[in-house]
């Protein structure tokens, strides 16, 4: 990531969003596989809070487009900069999805490992990794604004 917009920092501040995305998604889902007859109390808790599962999903994966938005906010002068030295911002645009990409699917990865150790369903996660793929390719177009 020689030329990339992203520092160690932000790698690793996208990777822990990521993550946290894609376990709070693994937790519910396990939670959903549990079988809870023994004790009243806990399954109406959890179910109450199953309920709200994509209300809470939703709200955590605006926490992606609060980091895409303040990390291209905080890159605005190292994108003029490099306009200024020569690179195209075609090619600046290209290697910021490439480089969200790699991310993504490093946490993609290592949550679908996890979904495969406790043997849970992938679909609920493959549903994330769309709206991520989405959301990175909106964000790619405020680079061209910037």
């Amino acid at each position: 990531m020689k030329y990339s917009l992203f520092r160690f920092i932000d790698v690793f501040e996208a990777f822990a969003i990521y993550l946290i995305c894609f376990a709070s998604n693994l937790i519910f889902t396990y939670v959903q596989t549990l079988n809870l007859e023994g004790s009243f109390i806990l399954k109406s808790f959890v179910e109450s809070i199953i309920d709200y599962q994509l209300i809470i999903n939703i709200l955590l994966t605006f926490i992606i487009i609060v980091f895409h938005y303040q990390f291209l906010n905080r890159r605005k002068t190292e994108i003029s900069c490099r306009i200024l030295v020569g690179d195209t911002m075609v090619n600046i645009i290209i290697l910021y999805i490439l480089n969200s990409l790699a991310i993504l699917v490093f946490s993609f990865l290592l949550s679908l490992s996890l979904n495969f150790y406790l043997e849970l369903n992938v679909t609920s996660n493959l549903y994330l990794v769309f709206i991520f793929i989405i959301y990175i390719l909106i964000s790619a177009g405020q680079v061209k604004k910037e």
